[in-house]
């Protein structure tokens, strides 16, 4: 039978582990690092965020909208929501970051589309597009030839693009813009970060 040793027959009481402050703060430092690496790279190679500076969305964007984008595995298509910046053209002058924001808005044709735009009828293909997210159903068609009607055909790794406040909106419509480049496109919008009582995906 084993005598249990304490410190009154001539044992030691075990002793407690000492706190070391050092390796704590080292072990606090190495987390708070890899969370800001990972936010960084989640920010560098998977999403961006971007105020909106323009009118040309409303009514489903606000100015000052904060948007989360993301450009990872993304192929353009009808009805999203992309910002884009197109060399030697200017959106609107952020004071904040004393740049010019780039532009957004909704992409309307693909590469190949056929887009026609007869008696206030969009038609792609051939077939109406029908919008409901357009802020006036009454809006003007602007085309390369300034016509009040046109007729265009989108090239091969281009895209159509115009806003939702079809009469405010500067877009594909304009000359100067035109048919955007896939490699103009930034991302896709995901979600609204702000204001937080319209968070959400738009």
């Amino acid at each position: 039978m084993y005598e249990e040793l304490t410190p009154g027959n001539g044992g030691e009481a075990p002793k407690k582990e000492q706190f070391d402050i050092a390796k704590e703060l080292y072990e606090w430092a190495q987390s708070l690092v890899s969370a800001i690496v990972g936010i960084v790279l989640v920010f560098v190679f998977i999403a961006s965020v971007f105020s909106v500076r323009q009118y040309s969305m409303q009514d489903t964007l606000q100015e000052q909208d904060m948007l989360l984008i993301s450009n990872l595995f993304y192929t353009p298509k009808r009805g999203d929501i992309v910002m884009f910046s197109k060399y030697g053209v200017t959106a609107s002058y952020n004071p904040d970051t004393g740049n010019y924001s780039p532009f957004v808005k909704r992409v309307i044709g693909l590469p190949g589309d056929e887009i026609s735009y007869t008696d206030g009828v969009l038609r792609i293909n051939g077939e109406e597009l029908r919008e409901d997210y357009i802020r006036e159903q009454d809006w003007r068609w602007s085309s390369f030839s300034e016509d009040s009607q046109g007729t265009l055909i989108v090239p091969e790794g281009q895209y159509f693009l115009m806003g939702d406040n079809r009469n405010a909106s500067r877009d594909s419509r304009s000359s100067d813009i035109g048919f955007v480049d896939r490699r103009c496109i930034i991302g896709r919008v995901l979600i609204r970060l702000l204001p937080l009582n319209r968070i959400g995906t738009v």
